[in-house]
């Protein structure tokens, strides 16, 4: 369609109003043309407006100024003179040779109806005069110089410590002295038990842990004494757990007594299992303060377990409890003496590697193989250890210590 009949169309047309909206187009490319209001100068971001048409010299670039300053100009200062300051004022003077530094210049004050300095205190606070009225007498000349006390006429005295130089001269503050309150009646601290001298309390330790017989864990006959003292305080455990376990024989045997679970239809043999409880819950450290010990090894009852077990497996040696017992101590304890007995249906011999080989890592300064039972070795059918005898002097050769650790 022709350029003409579009601007015709676009003047009639009632929607799009008088306006040209007729489209250029470019003669070489035919693509059209969009018009857009072009920048007044091609250098946006420049305060500096250059047209194509002007040179390129210094003369012919004007400067234009983006954004007007609305800043009013800063008004002179009016001239200062020698009559509006008295440099020669006791309070200036008395400053000066008080503090040993020159004091600062005041500054200029707004215009009064009375023209007279403002003046400056030594601890340099400024004073504002709103309604001052000076009696002068008639016939006087020269400058009026006023002295004002900071705090009178209702103007708050200035705020911060004060200065030195702010006492009056031959004036001696008197001494400040802060009262001191009543003393209070301290109440009388009752003596406890931790107040007590460490012999005292070692020997109560001593009636409330030592025992007089064994513990014996197969047959805890002795275990009403309780250990929950030890659990009052820290310091009480950490002082009364030495004597508990380290004054005290602990008696481990075997426990013929049925043990297992409702659900099962055939209950075996306690046997070791008990003491390797006991070991666990005390603990590493509490293990290492046993100083005395007596073991008694026995084989499995063949009524109290299963038809499945043979003799062999029912000889002590192969117990796994009664291996996890003797490793436990051979890495913790801390003997003084143990005594030892086999009882068992054979002799313990020196193909018995692996229950030997965790036996002799037990150490104790002395170490002694006694009758059966050890309860009673003194009755009459007590019977001797059975051991081989290479195997006796080789238990005697590694688990004594060299060097003994107890007196």
């Amino acid at each position: 369609m022709p350029r003409t009949k579009q601007r015709k169309l676009a003047q009639i047309s009632s929607e799009l109003g008088d306006g040209d909206f007729a489209m250029d187009f470019h003669p070489r490319t035919g693509r059209p043309i969009r018009r857009s209001q072009k920048a007044d100068s091609p250098f946006v971001d420049s305060a500096i407006a250059v047209t194509d048409e002007e040179s390129s010299d210094d003369e012919s670039i004007i400067a234009v100024s983006r954004h007007p300053s609305k800043k009013r100009k800063r008004s002179p200062s009016p001239p200062l003179s020698d009559d509006d300051y008295d440099f020669n004022s006791p309070s200036e003077s008395r400053c000066e040779s008080e503090s040993g530094a020159i004091p600062p210049r005041p500054q200029a004050m707004p215009e009064m109806s009375l023209h007279a300095p403002t003046p400056v205190t030594c601890q340099g606070t400024q004073i504002v005069i709103k309604d001052l009225m000076v009696n002068v007498p008639l016939g006087h000349t020269g400058p009026i110089v006023l002295h004002l006390t900071p705090g009178l006429g209702g103007m708050p005295p200035p705020i911060g410590p004060p200065h030195p130089s702010s006492v009056p001269i031959g004036f001696t503050r008197p001494p400040t002295s802060t009262p001191q309150p009543p003393p209070r009646s301290q109440p009388s601290r009752k003596t406890g038990f931790l107040d007590l001298p460490a012999e005292l309390r070692n020997e109560i330790y001593r009636l409330t842990f030592v025992a007089k017989g064994r513990f014996a864990l197969s047959r805890p006959t002795n275990f009403s004494r309780s250990a929950a003292f030890l659990r009052t305080c820290r310091q009480v455990h950490q002082e009364a757990s030495g004597i508990l376990y380290g004054e005290n024989e602990f008696f481990f045997s075997r426990r013929s007594d049925r043990h297992g679970s409702f659900w099962q239809a055939e209950w075996s043999e306690l046997g070791f299992k008990s003491i390797r409880k006991f070991l666990k819950t005390i603990g590493p450290a509490n293990t290492a303060m046993i100083r005395h010990l007596s073991f008694q090894f026995e084989d499995a009852t063949p009524c109290l377990n299963p038809d499945t077990m043979s003799h062999e497996d029912r000889r002590f040696v192969h117990d796994e409890a009664l291996i996890s017992i003797l490793r436990h101590l051979g890495d913790y304890a801390q003997l003084q003496t143990l005594k030892l007995n086999f009882h068992g249906r054979r002799r313990v011999e020196a193909t018995d590697e692996r229950f030997l080989a965790y036996l002799t890592r037990i150490k104790a300064d002395s170490v002694d193989l006694v009758r059966y039972p050890l309860t009673r070795p003194e009755i009459v059918f007590a019977t001797e250890s059975k051991q081989a005898e290479p195997v006796r002097k080789s238990l005697m050769k590694t688990m004594v210590r060299k060097v003994k650790l107890y007196d």
